[in-house]
């Protein structure tokens, strides 16, 4: 039946950071909306990627997440750029300050 069985793979790509960067003041753009997030940091990798991979975890030798793939360099497919997790740490605090509902509350709401 459809729906049924989901193929799932794990994809693993071996790279290393190249710089971090922070971006200055003068640089950030303030929308004024309350939706979307532009971090004020980020890390370029070089590490094959592909379509897809964004939204996924970068982890270091340990095994800990140290950020999360955002994008590719449309130049150079090898090189691509994460979101540090101390960054997503930030957004979730601030998520968390704005939600009223677990996340229970929001599965059973009918």
């Amino acid at each position: 039946k459809p729906g049924l069985h989901v193929n799932r793979c794990a994809d693993f790509a071996r790279g290393y950071v190249c710089k971090k960067f922070k971006i200055p003041a003068h640089e950030r753009i303030d929308t004024g909306l309350s939706v979307g997030f532009n971090p004020l940091e980020e890390t370029v990798v070089m590490c094959p990627t592909i379509s897809g991979h964004s939204g996924g975890p970068c982890v270091n030798s340990v095994g800990s997440v140290i950020g999360i793939l955002s994008r590719a360099d449309p130049a150079d497919r090898q090189r691509c750029y994460l979101v540090p997790a101390s960054e997503l740490k930030k957004l979730l605090k601030k998520a968390k300050a704005k939600c009223t509902m677990s996340p229970l509350d929001l599965y059973y709401r009918t």
